[in-house]
């Protein structure tokens, strides 16, 4: 670490900040939800980033939802907003980042334009409610939300 970063982190060490993001829920003709396993920790999630500033909100939807996966919708559909201390994350710096995650649900997916190249994530595929694998603390609290169960693992 270089010395301003070390002088810079003395201010910021041990802070709390916000960060916003959009989680998009993909539902097949079969009510089975799309997850996406990560090959740093193997936990599965929903698509799910960051909004760069500028961006609209749904905007960051259709686009992490491309990033992550290569698919496409003709549709996001805002659902609703969720944060709160459920939506938190500790670092080993003792720094804590709180998430707004505003969920949509996306319609009209184009399947024909899956682009696997174009995904920064792993493997992913659609999961009916009772398979659902081991996910990401955010997801769960995400999905539970989003489709009011009480317990997803």
């Amino acid at each position: 670490m270089t010395s301003a970063k070390k002088d810079m982190a003395q201010y910021v060490a041990n802070k709390s900040m916000i960060t916003v993001k959009a989680a998009i829920a993909v539902v097949n003709d079969q009510g089975h939800i799309l997850l996406q396993e990560r090959a740093d920790d193997g936990l599965w999630y929903m698509p799910l980033g960051v909004m760069k500033p500028g961006e609209m909100l749904e905007d960051t939807a259709y686009r992490e939802l491309w990033e992550e996966t290569g698919l496409t919708a003709e549709v996001m559909i805002f659902e609703r907003l969720l944060s709160g201390p459920d939506f938190k994350r500790e670092y080993p710096s003792g720094d804590e980042e709180y998430y707004v995650i505003g969920l949509f649900r996306a319609q009209g997916i184009l399947y024909s334009e899956l682009n696997y190249s174009s995904m920064q994530e792993g493997p992913m595929r659609f999961f009916a409610l009772n398979e659902i694998p081991e996910l990401s603390p955010v997801t769960a609290r995400v999905l539970s939300d989003y489709l009011d169960l009480t317990e997803l693992n």
